[in-house]
């Protein structure tokens, strides 16, 4: 592969050898924009079934220790609280998503880099360092993997997820460049995630397992467990079983060249609801608002999409509140109904609501010609829509939408984010000035001395 380190020991080296310092300004601002939009998500999630019963669970499985369940007052063992806080912060699947190996990269690292450095007192600019290594090294992988590895149906969140949290929890220990090694080698031999899981609570719990493998994997690997350090390219190793031996050129890996935070960069999402619903919902939307409709005016509504946005959205007429987060009927139905879509609106009350399912009901997804056949969608409208609304006076409004608010190429400003972090904890219970205060500390992470002041205040 034109280099005499092993795949692993490359990635040790550079978590090891990185310093904030080194990090370019702008991957630096835009890693703290993910840090408070996934810390207002975990919260908001600890609210959700998953959230409770995987709280619940960890607090017989783990013992007590430094490390909160955010939101709440609860703390418990390193792994525990990674597990919880991830799997919160995806149930409502709102937590930003690459497109760098098309996951979910943030909600996974982070609960490992946190619960690790309230383990280890550590301050924000520890913390953001390594979630910056964290997602950097996941992202790395993914993209020098190439896209087969999705298309091939595995989840590359759950698949990825586990080194990105091993390289973060090892960088917070202070790892060696050989236990780092063997810490992400133990993680990424570990991993696991398929897409089957897209529409249940195995999904979110996913999420909380990789970053619970990530964190104890750099827990044994400090305490002198090995890996193996083939793990990429050896014989039965992850190139051959989960990639068919595909990956990219050596160059692929660019590690502190290439920022992926910045480049290709992040989605940060506007509803609740899979990354591959956001533009359909979002254009209908505005066609709704620049051409005074009303829904009870509207016979049909047409979303045509790219072919990524049907592997995602497989549930037409969803019968549960976590099919419906993986269904266009669903997201454009809402806003036919409702205006937007809300946490509020992910409940069985909603979706089950005549007048929603009236509204889902006129709703058909279908990929064109022109989508299916075209080599550079992916690249230019990855999970676009085009929506066509037919009045019953048989009027037709149309448009295209290449990339929803928040996609890399259509950003979203801070102050935005700042809004849903607040709807996020008002969602979980805490009051509009807990959130506007310490939305401000977040976006300083790196000036905070020690971490578990700003989780202590999540929890009040």
């Amino acid at each position: 592969m034109g280099n005499s380190l092993s795949i692993i020991d490359r990635l040790a080296n550079f978590v090891c050898g990185l310093d904030l310092d080194r990090v370019p300004p702008a991957v630096v601002a835009e890693a703290k924009r993910c840090v408070l939009d996934t810390l207002g998500v975990i919260v908001a999630g600890q609210k959700t079934q998953v959230g409770r019963v995987t709280m619940e669970h960890s607090r017989q499985a783990y013992r007590d220790g430094d490390s909160h369940i955010l939101g709440t007052g609860t703390s418990l063992h390193p792994m525990g609280a990674a597990l919880v806080n991830a799997a919160s912060g995806h149930a409502y699947d709102f937590d930003d998503t690459s497109y760098t190996g098309i996951m979910h990269g943030s909600v996974v690292v982070l609960p490992a880099a946190l619960a690790m450095a309230e383990h280890r007192g550590a301050g924000g600019r520890i913390l953001l360092e390594a979630f910056i290594i964290g997602v950097e090294v996941e992202y790395a992988i993914a993209e020098w993997c190439t896209t087969h590895l999705y298309y091939k149906g595995w989840w590359t969140s759950g698949v990825y997820g586990p080194l990105g949290a091993a390289a973060a929890a090892s960088r917070v220990l202070g790892l060696d460049s050989p236990a780092t090694a063997n810490a992400m080698s133990i993680a990424i031999s570990r991993s696991s995630g398929m897409k089957v899981s897209f529409g249940s609570d195995a999904k979110p719990l996913g999420i909380g397992v990789a970053a619970c493998i990530g964190t104890e994997s750099a827990l044994l690997a400090a305490a002198g467990i090995t890996g193996p350090n083939n793990v990429f390219e050896g014989k039965n190793g992850f190139l051959s079983l989960f990639n068919d031996d595909q990956h990219a050129t050596d160059t692929g890996l660019q590690l502190g060249e290439q920022w992926r935070l910045t480049d290709p960069g992040i989605l940060f999402k506007s509803f609740p609801v899979c990354s591959a619903a956001q533009a359909g919902a979002e254009l209908t939307a505005k066609l709704l608002e620049r051409h005074h409709l009303d829904s009870s005016e509207i016979v049909g509504v047409v979303c045509e999409v790219p072919p990524l946005v049907t592997i995602s959205l497989v549930y037409s007429n969803p019968e549960s509140i976590r099919q419906a987060q993986f269904s266009m009927q669903f997201a454009i139905g809402c806003i036919l109904a409702h205006g937007e879509i809300k946490l509020d609106h992910l409940t069985e009350e909603v979706l089950t609501d005549p007048e929603l399912q009236l509204q889902m009901e006129k709703v058909t997804m279908q990929v064109p010609d022109y989508l299916a056949n075209d080599d550079t969608v992916h690249q230019r409208c990855p999970e676009g829509a085009g929506v066509t609304i037919t009045t019953r006076s048989s009027e037709q409004f149309s448009d295209f939408l290449d990339r929803p608010t928040g996609m890399p190429g259509n950003p979203v400003s801070t102050p935005v984010l700042v809004e849903k972090f607040r709807d996020c904890l008002m969602h979980g219970g805490k009051s509009n000035g807990l959130a506007i205060s310490i939305a401000d500390e977040i976006l300083e992470i790196d000036k905070c001395s020690d971490v578990r002041l700003v989780c202590e205040k999540l929890g009040e």
